[in-house]
């Protein structure tokens, strides 16, 4: 093989490694409140055309029953997936997910207990998902401590803002909680294709010195 080709296949592969590097992201949010302090991660590499959804509690206990959030994008009740779920004990739950919103209307509830009306937190979204039910009974042992749950789309995760969660209080039973999920970590920022290049070009040429002396 030339020179030219060696240069031009090492390129190519530096240049493959580097897209998908700045395609992958992963973004946190969590809630301002010492407890109960939420914690949403939202991550594009689980699967192909998918936004993986991580809730849980980092401070105190909770049971969630909706998060909405706005999106840039068409969902149906077919987009979303549960992965997995969990009560306040750690055992496995299986909630059924349920999705408000149609992506023509904004809307501020999703379904009994759960509107997100009231100050401290945005009260209309494109979407909530219903995650669980208010009043959990067993000790609390019953509510949605964490869920994972995926959402099919070819949306990016610059199409998500303004999020916020509806959950009640476990360690006050009836204490409603509305607030606003802030994000934590911005998302990496796609290197431009110049850079892409230039990198690949650069990756190139280190390898071909690195047989030149081997040679």
């Amino acid at each position: 093989m030339c020179k030219t080709l060696r240069i031009l296949a090492a390129a190519a592969a530096v240049s493959f490694s580097f897209a998908a590097a700045a395609q992958a992201a992963t973004v946190t949010y969590a809630n301002t409140d010492p407890t109960p302090k939420a914690q949403l991660t939202i991550d594009d590499a689980a699967a192909p055309n998918t936004l993986r959804f991580s809730l849980s509690t980092l401070m105190g206990t909770a049971d969630y029953l909706g998060l909405g959030f706005n999106f840039d994008g068409l969902l149906t009740q077919a987009s979303l997936k549960l992965v997995s779920a969990t009560r306040l004990d750690g055992t496995a739950i299986t909630p059924a997910l349920q999705l408000y919103g149609n992506g023509k209307k904004q809307v501020g509830s999703c379904g009994s207990g759960c509107n997100f009306n009231g100050s401290g937190s945005a009260s209309l979204f494109d979407y909530i998902i219903r995650i669980g039910s208010n009043g959990g009974g067993n000790g609390g042992n019953n509510y949605v401590a964490s869920v994972v749950f995926d959402i099919t789309t070819t949306a990016k995760l610059s199409d998500l803002s303004q999020f916020a969660f509806r959950a009640q209080e476990t360690s006050n039973p009836g204490g409603s909680i509305k607030a606003d999920l802030e994000p934590q970590q911005p998302a990496p920022v796609p290197l431009p294709a110049s850079a892409v290049l230039l990198m690949a070009g650069m990756g190139g040429l280190a390898s071909l010195r690195r047989r030149k002396k081997a040679a």
